[in-house]
């Protein structure tokens, strides 16, 4: 069980969030994916409320549609 992130979905995240900031959807859709593989990776125990990069990748799209 990964009990935080780690260095790599880090690195993922920050590089989906630039891509959106860019605007490069094609790229953060990619880079959303990668993170969505990785937490498959994950055995399921980890709690709900325990914060992922890809929990975050989440919400920055919401936070990204709520300001259209």
């Amino acid at each position: 069980m990964r009990t935080r992130p780690d260095q790599l979905d880090e690195n993922i995240l920050t590089l989906f969030n630039r891509a959106c900031r860019q605007s490069r959807w094609e790229v953060a859709e990619h880079l959303l994916r990668a993170l969505e593989a990785s937490s498959d990776e994950g055995d399921g125990c980890e709690p709900p409320c325990v914060r992922s990069p890809l929990t975050d990748a989440y919400l920055s799209i919401a936070s990204l549609h709520s300001k259209q």
